[in-house]
């Protein structure tokens, strides 16, 4: 029994500390849904660990590389199981896709432009 609780232990920082790794930079800052800056509701906060819709709480966020996609990657929250929503940014156009349904599900339900 207390091996399964070292075990699970062990398992539960691996996982909070995976979360916790920055996100890349070109993604940190405010963005807005079709560049809408001026309406929060509108707006997206990226910060090294978190992501932010409008005047919502902070949650947890993580990023993956290697996610396949059109974009350089895929930056989701760190939720349970069950949401597959996600941003793919794309550098060429300084822009992030939301995929609201998830990828494979349609294209991007939203497109944020960065603040300036």
């Amino acid at each position: 029994m207390h091996r399964i609780a070292s075990v699970i232990s062990a398992v539960a920082c691996w996982s909070s500390s995976v979360a916790a790794e920055p996100l890349p930079e070109q993604l940190l800052g405010a963005w807005a849904k079709n560049g809408r800056c001026s309406t929060a509701s509108e707006r997206l906060v990226i910060t090294p660990t978190t992501i932010a819709f409008g005047d919502n709480t902070p949650e947890e966020a993580q990023y993956s590389a290697n996610d396949r996609g059109p974009g350089q990657g895929v930056l989701r929250w760190a939720r349970p199981e069950g949401d597959a929503s996600g941003f793919q940014y794309f550098a060429a156009s300084d822009a992030l896709a939301f995929y609201g349904m998830g990828w494979g599900m349609g294209g991007p339900t939203a497109v944020y432009r960065r603040c300036r």
